[in-house]
């Protein structure tokens, strides 16, 4: 009974496995008719051997330097041969299964559910056959270096014309090297063939390098077709420190969610491209440092789009040497998706044959930021092939604007702009300050029968290094509720003002507003005195960026504000009857920066960048030493030294995004210690009236940058 049982099970065992053999041919796709015909023989124990030591022996495991060959099976032996049920697998270790060499002839249909040739280092592949791993997790087509065998590199893995790898497996690339080692020796991967993959994370060709010397630099070519359809399945996967050369000639193909002609987290040094047409090449991840578009005909050339991926990096772009072009040609989408970070330069020469050119990459006015074409024209007479890229860059901005066209602005140049721009900013906001925190100082002390001080006058600030400057007017206001309190106010409004470069336009609109209130215990200046004020200011401003070569004239409007609260005690001492020395202390709090905007497209701009708002706070102890001298009667001098100390502090970074995202530090100059000083003189017309001249120094924030304030003031006691 128990042997019954057990013919029982054993027939239903063998069943279920056809059942799933049957069903994983399916997947994969390949006809059922289509027999695996596969064996595989040692031919010899090198390369250049063509005597089997072995002959006729099958050998599915090499253990290190054979040389086997896969064929047909021959249905006419006189002992019939063995179909291959197994891959040519090595053992998965680091000292076997090196340096082997496996060659699939035409006509061979090599299916099995696993991995059909899995090898260590130094492996030579050469496939003209058909290879299925069926629907196997990690069945690769050929791989190199998997699964725990050696990862020193030097392999040759080639899918030739007429070749087939096809897998249906999750992560079972078509082809795959892992050499890891940070000395590994370079590898090439080739498919001239059609490599189709379908289980999700089941690259075309995938490569992991992690050869550390510049000198190895790994080949990727593609001449035939990939077709990937799984989840994350790219055409071509990179990553390790290695350099890679990838050459695409011919079409890679991928329908699954989230995957792409190329992903890359690795160093590709050059990317040859002439895919183009309704099939760019798409890509994802690490850009290549180089990339060469093919250029064979107005109409066909390679794309590459990479609106659907992630990029990160600068890419260089450039004109293959075996490209032919047309002058006056634009050669539409040649790339897709860039934003400025990602274009290290955008106009050159090229020189074919006696035939010279220069090339831009191009916007046009009015479209849309993220297609970029390549434009052909005959090179300028005032420039050569060696001449200065300057000459040919006003050249070709004259003869591109006429055909409405932009250059397309790069990483370096617009970098480079907005490092000026913010230098620029820098000054503007010490402008902003030093009007509220000088306008905190203001005060009102003269007073008629009425208890009512009023002052008039004109402030003019300049702004060092820059230069900024403002020329105000001003009225200031002060009630006396007793003999030693008094609150006041006042109001502070720009007539003109100066920045450089054309950076900013201010608008006169709105006035600096505060208010103050003093307490002293003495009305001639001795003892005790306690003052409390607040400012502030704000200004709508149209900015815009500088040029820097291909950079763009980026122009918007926003609003630049600035706010503060001082709190200081001062005691005054008398020396004699005309001089009073007052050392004084506090802490003040400014809130400043520049609302987030956008800028606009134009004629000469095709770019334009998205800012976020920028807001800097300061904390800041006050301390110093206050002298006032009478002269006579009539005139006093005032003069003070101090210094002051950030004490908590923030200084918001330039943030762009949108079209191009830049981070650009604007602390790198922070100053936390600076001095001030201030020298004033006053007339007094009368008991009621006084003339006034005072003067202020200021350290700013930004290093190297001062601001110095005059202020004249006519102040009435009414």
């Amino acid at each position: 009974m128990k042997k019954i049982q057990s013919k029982i099970v054993v027939r239903i065992n063998s069943l279920i496995s056809a059942f799933v053999a049957l069903a994983l041919m399916a997947c994969t796709g390949l006809a059922l008719a289509q027999t695996p015909n596969a064996k595989c023989i040692l031919t010899g124990t090198n390369n250049t051997s063509s005597t089997p030591t072995l002959p006729g022996t099958y050998m599915y495991s090499p253990t290190g330097g054979e040389n086997i060959t896969c064929m047909p099976v021959n249905t006419s032996a006189t002992t019939p041969e063995t179909i291959a049920t197994a891959g040519v697998t090595a053992p998965t270790n680091t000292t076997q299964g090196n340096n082997i060499t496996v060659t699939v002839a035409a006509g061979t249909i090599y299916t099995v559910v696993g991995s059909t040739i899995g090898l260590g280092s130094g492996a030579t592949v050469n496939n003209s056959g058909t290879l299925n791993t069926s629907s196997f997790y990690n069945g690769y087509g050929i791989s190199a270096g998997a699964n725990g065998r050696s990862q020193a590199g030097g392999n040759e893995l080639n899918n030739l014309s007429g070749g087939q790898i096809i897998t249906a497996g999750g992560n079972a690339a078509g082809i795959y090297v892992s050499a890891t080692n940070a000395g590994s020796a370079a590898n090439t991967l080739t498919n001239a063939g059609t490599i189709t993959t379908s289980g999700a994370g089941s690259a075309g060709m995938r490569l992991n390098s992690g050869a550390s010397s510049a000198s190895v630099i790994n080949t990727i070519t593609n001449s035939g077709t990939i077709n990937t359809s799984g989840a994350a399945s790219y055409g071509v996967q990179v990553s390790g420190i290695g350099s890679v050369n990838l050459t695409n000639t011919g079409t890679i193909t991928t329908t699954g969610a989230n995957s792409f002609g190329v992903y890359s987290t690795g160093n590709i040094l050059n990317l040859n491209n002439s895919q183009g047409g309704s099939n760019p090449l798409t890509y994802s991840g690490v850009l290549p440092v180089n990339y060469n578009v093919i250029v064979s005909s107005p109409t066909s050339y390679g794309k590459l789009d990479v609106s659907a991926g992630a990029v990160t990096g600068i890419m260089n772009f450039n004109i293959n040497n075996n490209s032919s072009l047309a002058y006056n040609t634009t050669y539409a989408t040649v790339l897709n998706g860039f934003k400025i970070n990602n274009l290290g330069n955008s106009y050159g020469t090229f020189t074919s044959g006696s035939n010279s050119y220069a090339w831009a990459l191009v916007h046009r006015v009015g479209g849309p930021a993220s297609q970029t074409d390549l434009v052909i024209k005959p090179l300028p007479q005032a420039a050569n092939p060696t001449a200065a890229p300057a000459t040919v860059l006003a050249d070709l901005k004259v003869a591109l604007a006429a055909d409405s066209y932009i250059i397309a602005p790069t990483n370096f140049d617009t970098q480079t702009a907005l490092a000026s721009f913010g230098t620029a900013l820098q000054g503007l906001f010490a402008m902003q300050s030093a009007g509220v925190i000088n306008g905190m100082t203001y005060d009102c002390p003269l007073f008629g029968n009425r208890n009512i001080c009023v002052s008039a006058g004109g402030r003019y600030t300049n702004v060092s290094g820059y230069p900024n400057n403002t020329t105000s007017a001003l009225v200031i206001g002060a009630y006396r509720f007793s003999e030693n309190l008094r609150l006041g106010g006042y109001l502070d409004q720009s007539l003109s003002q100066s920045t450089p470069g054309g950076v900013a336009q201010l608008s006169n609109g709105t006035p600096m507003v505060g208010i103050f209130g003093v307490w002293n215990q003495n009305t001639d200046g001795s003892g005790l005195e306690a003052k409390l004020a607040a400012g502030y200011a704000s200004k709508n401003a149209t900015l815009t960026r500088p040029v820097v070569g291909v950079s763009e004239p980026g122009s918007g409007s926003t609003a630049l504000t600035s706010q503060g609260v001082l709190g200081v005690l001062k005691y005054g001492f008398g020396l004699g009857n005309k001089t009073i020395v007052s050392p004084y202390a506090g802490m003040r709090y400014v809130l400043g920066g520049m609302n987030g905007y956008a800028e606009a497209q134009s004629s000469t701009v095709s770019s334009p960048l998205t800012y976020n708002s920028i807001s800097n706070y300061t904390t800041t102890t006050l301390a110093g030493l206050i002298g006032s001298h009478k002269l006579n009667e009539k005139t006093n001098i005032v003069a003070s030294a101090g210094a002051e100390k950030d004490v908590n502090a923030n200084v918001g970074n330039l943030i762009t995004s949108g079209n191009g995202e830049f981070n650009i530090a604007m602390n790198n100059n922070y100053r936390t210690v600076r001095p001030t000083a201030s020298l004033g003189v006053f007339y007094d017309l009368s008991s009621r009236e006084r003339l006034g001249l005072n003067g202020i120094y200021r350290q700013e924030a930004y290093q190297a940058v001062t601001s110095t304030t005059v202020m004249a003031t006519y102040t009435v006691g009414l």
